[in-house]
């Protein structure tokens, strides 16, 4: 006979896209019943070189901005977690989003990342690429993926 299945620390990379709240769903699903597991809610953003140096260069503080923007969606998403009894916390980084989930779930021994997908193919695939396939190669853990489906 096998053991159940438990996590001890889920990640769940949040962009605010319907994937990422049907993912974080799931992974609140699942820290409820093979858990009791540790939700961390990570928002990971980027900008590129030209847009930092036009804003500072205009004197505008867009990484603050983006910054104070998502940590108040996540406090938000946090606060309903709490009120369900999910242990949770919530992170937000400045960075390539791949890499900062990457190092993330390494550094805080991850059991499992549950992250949205948007399923791109053919020229926006190419064009954009996939943040959850980046993940999946180089993660230090199982990956779950979810995709929004229309009904």
């Amino acid at each position: 006979m096998t053991d159940p299945l438990r996590f001890h620390t889920i990640l769940v990379p949040m962009d605010f896209s319907p994937e990422a709240h049907k993912a974080l769903e799931l992974a609140g699903e699942l820290a409820k019943s093979a858990g009791p597991a540790h939700l961390i809610l990570l928002h990971a953003y980027f900008l590129p070189v030209e847009m930092e140096a036009l804003a500072a260069e205009q004197d505008l503080p867009i990484l603050e901005l983006l910054s104070n923007k998502a940590s108040k969606e996540l406090e938000q998403i946090l606060e309903g977690l709490q009120d369900a009894g999910i242990s949770s916390e919530f992170l937000v980084s400045r960075g390539y989003p791949e890499q900062v989930i990457v190092e993330l779930a390494q550094e805080k021994d991850v059991d499992l990342i549950v992250m949205g997908t948007r399923g791109r193919t053919g020229l926006a695939h190419v064009a954009l690429g996939s943040i959850a396939e980046r993940v999946v190669r180089d993660a230090p853990c199982p990956i779950l993926t979810v995709k929004e489906y229309d009904a």
